[in-house]
């Protein structure tokens, strides 16, 4: 019994007890106080006052997000302890060792505001979602800085070409994209893939599908039959898989990893079918590189007949579709209009426009391609244009993209905004060049200080006096003017127009009263660009004041987007872009004419033709000489000119 006794006393004397904990913590003791802590963690009526202290120990010695998200972790623990203690027993740690709900708060508050300021140091999407997976419920005051923090880190990584943070944006933070960056976010939008194939194999597709299920991998009846194919198949049951199935939406990722493969395959193991097969594929490709790199050594009628070759045996799969549209440009470049009349017309009962019954899903490309023919004949048909271009060399750069040229009334200023040139302040930058009165020939570009600056600086529109130039400035419309023609431009100041969401490309007209824009009602989302229509807006002479911008109506304005207005010097002849009517490219220039005094009674559109537009998309007319002779514009990256006959133009 006295051993007993002895034991106990011992036991009692040597085991840890929390005030023990607490006086070494006091003392800065810390290994002694964490070790007596930790023994409490479960302890029914210490077990908060250890997860708190524990907390304090341990903040002040990580800052590392982990730490902190696990240190918040056992303080939101202790607090939920601490609550169920009874009444009695709660005040007495509240007296002994300051301890209650306030004070585990105020912990919580510490710890989770180092977790946000550390993760936006970081600046890091991975670091964004840790903190947004452990720190699911801030604290309410902390609630803006997590808001703030996923927003700024969401909007610095928009310019990445990584997979990975593309999607993870696009999937879990879009809407934190500020409005000015929709256009990055839809960019990624039309990109996942070639971004995934620059970081993962084909063979991963599936993978792909699960990030983007509404994409063409997503969507496709037969991925779970191709994917095994990018694997592990041979060239022959790849070569096999192509020539039964016409409507995969993967085809293109197929004929890719065809092609890699046949490049080191033992092709002798083919049979004779396999081996045609084989070779339609490689005279399709090259084909295709012979009309990028040298247009100008094909003959017209061996080009159309290899093309239609290819479209009768392998239509409708979308490589046969993009053949014919390679091959349409390549026509339209060498103004062959009859041949590609012909390409069309013989290739237009190849594409049937219904998806077989088993797969409705699938990405629907053939339902557009018969009213894509049909859009584009009439025009091929139509009557010829006396319309000759000319490339502006002397002002155009090898290292950087001309665009927006604005050219006076008398024809001697050419005002354009460019990217890239060694004058380049940053972003696009306005550029000046003269005309000699006597030989035509323009001076060697000049940078317009006055009109340059950090950002986009983009001319638009120059009044017939010479005295006011717009321009849009990081996105928004600016106004410059100057005393005379000759006199330097004042600092641009913004044009007092105001009352629709987007508000882009624009032209004042001759006597600087009226203005012309693209604009919407809304601005859109990150995944879907603003719905663009043309708008009108008037100057009052007597007191300056710009009109809410009224949009032209129905004769103008479609389902479509409309955009890059010119109007004609006497106010009455619109040129603008289009996709809600049939065209050449995605985007064609029409012409309509104003049938009445107010704005909303015009023509029907008209197609400028097929001497003007072709497959590419169009930014429109900047400027347009005031007897309607000749006309400038922007195509991929370099200023032209082009002569008109006025009488066959309209």
């Amino acid at each position: 019994m006295l051993w007993l006794l002895l034991l106990v006393s011992c036991f009692a004397a040597c085991a840890p007890s929390f005030r023990k904990a607490y006086n070494a913590y006091q003392r800065q003791e810390i290994p002694a106080a964490r070790s007596g802590f930790e023994y409490f963690l479960h302890h029914p009526k210490y077990a908060a006052a250890a997860h708190f202290f524990l907390g304090k120990i341990n903040l002040n010695a990580t800052r590392d997000l982990p730490g902190l998200l696990a240190i918040d972790q056992s303080l939101a623990h202790a607090d939920s302890l601490f609550a169920k203690l009874p009444a009695k027993k709660a005040r007495r740690q509240t007296r002994r060792y300051q301890l209650d709900s306030a004070a585990i708060r105020d912990l919580r508050l510490q710890t989770q505001r180092w977790a946000i300021v550390g993760t936006s140091v970081r600046r890091t999407l991975p670091a964004l979602d840790s903190l947004l997976e452990g720190l699911p419920n801030p604290l309410p005051e902390l609630q803006p800085d997590v808001e703030n923090t996923r927003r700024d880190i969401v909007n610095a990584h928009l310019e990445t070409a990584d997979y990975d943070t593309m999607t993870a944006i696009l999937r879990r933070h879009v809407e934190y994209v500020l409005p000015e960056n929709y256009d990055q976010t839809r960019r990624m939008y039309d990109i996942p893939w070639p971004a995934f194939i620059q970081k993962y194999a084909p063979c991963e597709i599936d993978r792909f599908a699960r990030d983007h299920p509404n994409s063409f991998a997503g969507r496709d009846c037969w991925l779970a039959e191709i994917q095994p194919l990018l694997c592990t198949g041979t060239l022959s049951q790849l070569l096999d898989f192509h020539l039964e199935n016409r409507w995969t939406a993967i085809e293109i990722v197929l004929l890719n990893h065809i092609a890699d493969m046949a490049e080191t395959a033992d092709t002798t193991t083919l049979n004779a079918i396999q081996r045609q097969h084989l070779h339609d594929l490689q005279q399709r490709d090259l084909l295709r590189r012979q009309l990028q790199s040298q247009p100008g050594q094909l003959d017209t009628l061996d080009v159309k007949e290899k093309a239609l070759a290819y479209i009768a045996r392998y239509a409708p799969r979308y490589s046969a579709f993009r053949l014919m549209e390679e091959c349409l440009q390549f026509f339209l470049n060498g103004e062959n209009y009859s041949s590609a009349i012909d390409l069309l017309e013989r290739a237009h009962p190849a594409f049937p426009d219904t998806l077989p019954a088993s797969c409705q899903s699938n990405f629907d490309f053939q339902r557009r391609v018969k009213p894509w023919i049909d859009g584009k004949l009439p025009i091929l048909r139509g009557m010829p244009k006396n319309v000759t271009r000319q490339k502006l060399l002397v002002l155009n750069s090898t290292e950087g993209d001309e665009f927006s040229p604005v050219v006076s009334a008398n024809g001697l200023e050419i005002y354009f905004a460019a990217t890239g040139r060694r004058e380049n302040r940053a972003g696009a930058d306005v550029f000046l060049a003269r005309r000699d009165s006597l030989n035509g020939r323009w001076s060697a570009p000049a940078l317009v200080p006055q009109l340059s600056g950090l950002g986009q600086q983009v001319p638009l529109s120059i009044t017939a006096d010479g005295r006011q130039l717009l321009l849009l400035w990081n996105r928004r419309l600016y106004l410059s003017r100057r005393f005379d023609p000759t006199a330097p431009w004042n600092t641009p100041e913004p044009l007092p127009v105001e009352g629709i969401a987007v508000m882009g490309k624009g032209q004042l007209s001759a006597d600087g009263n009226t203005l012309v824009l693209e604009g919407a009602y809304s601005a859109g989302s990150a995944a879907q660009a603003p719905d663009l229509d043309i708008f009108v807006s008037q100057r009052d002479p007597a007191t300056g004041t710009w009109s809410r911008p009224a949009a032209l109506g129905a004769d103008i304005n479609t389902d479509g987007e409309e955009a890059s207005p010119f109007l004609s010097p006497d106010g009455r002849t619109l040129y603008y872009t289009s996709t809600g009517y049939p065209g050449l490219g995605s985007s064609d220039i029409f012409v309509s004419h104003r049938t009445k005094d107010d704005w909303t009674h015009w023509t029907r559109p008209s197609n400028l033709g097929k001497e003007i537009n072709d497959t590419f998309r169009h930014r429109g007319f900047t400027t347009i000489s005031p007897d309607g002779r000749r006309a400038w514009l922007s195509i991929d990256g370099d200023l032209w000119e082009m002569a008109i006959d006025r009488v066959s133009f309209f």
